[in-house]
């Protein structure tokens, strides 16, 4: 990793957690699935990889989809906020593998299906080739990469009649608070999003075919909820970021998010989650 990549802007405690989970169960509601029906998974010697496991939801509750003998491998540089290992299903493990270095040999070529989520916060520079190109080293020819993020480009306040204004909209003030660190929209900020909408692009110049774009906005009824997770890591950002950049930053986002939960039966926000899959070429 960089030295950006490095320094995790969320935090691995027990709020941390609840709000990963949630995260986990809000996606699945929008999706109904955990691995795309495109993506097949026959054959008990399948081999799957999640890269960075959070809590180990996923995998969790993928190992009660598939059968016992699929392997189902975590791939993290830190599992403490996982159950013990002695409480997991027997075909989960943990790989303690950094994904920005050259995989082992042990792994390349291992995976049929390496699932990717949310990794906006940790590819800050907005590139994500140099962590394609690693994960494109571990699939199997013919094998599928899933990746998915939240696309912050389509972000969409929504309100009702009883909600405050416009003019007074914090919420909008905090997502340009967390993604230029207090600058402008058009200033430096610490979380690149434009990468996202052109992933499946990306996927095609590095050779993935079958490339297939899965978007849809949340359902409204649960976006109350949505905003209580992003809530949750603006918290952590101004604690584990905007604290230690100076000037008071921490505290005017807390101060924000003050304001946003004064009205948070009446506002909150939405925004296209979009999940790319590609297959990796296979050798004639």
């Amino acid at each position: 990793m960089t030295s950006d990549q490095n320094s995790y802007l969320l935090s691995r405690g027990f709020s941390a957690n609840a709000r990963t989970t949630l995260q986990h169960y809000l996606y699945k509601d929008s999706l109904k699935y955990l691995l795309h029906p495109s993506i097949p998974i026959d054959g008990e010697d399948l081999k799957v990889a999640e890269i960075g496991v959070g809590t180990c939801i996923w995998l969790i509750e993928l190992a009660r989809e598939l059968p016992s003998l699929v392997q189902l491998d975590g791939i993290d540089i830190n599992f403490t906020q996982c159950p013990p290992k002695e409480w997991l299903p027997s075909n989960i493990r943990w790989v303690l593998h950094n994904i920005f270095s050259e995989p082992p040999e042990e792994l390349h070529e291992k995976y049929d299906v390496i699932h990717v989520q949310l990794f906006i916060t940790i590819l800050r520079d907005g590139n994500p080739v140099p962590m394609l190109k690693n994960l494109m080293k571990m699939l199997k020819p013919g094998g599928y990469i899933q990746w998915g993020e939240w696309d912050f480009t389509t972000w969409e306040v929504m309100r009702t009649p009883a909600a405050p204004s416009q003019e007074n909209n914090e919420l909008e003030r905090i997502r340009e608070y967390t993604s230029t660190l207090g600058g402008t929209k058009s200033g430096p900020g610490f979380i690149g999003i434009s990468w996202i909408a052109n992933l499946h692009e990306t996927f095609k110049e590095h050779g993935l075919q079958n490339v297939t774009v899965d978007r849809r906005s949340f359902a409204k009824e649960i976006t109350p909820l949505l905003l209580d997770t992003w809530m949750i890591a603006a918290e952590e950002i101004a604690v584990n970021v905007l604290d230690k950049s100076g000037g008071g930053r921490g505290d005017v986002m807390r101060g924000f998010l003050e304001e946003v939960g004064k009205n948070r039966q009446n506002t909150s926000f939405n925004l296209d989650r979009v999940v790319t899959i590609g297959q990796k070429h296979v050798s004639k």
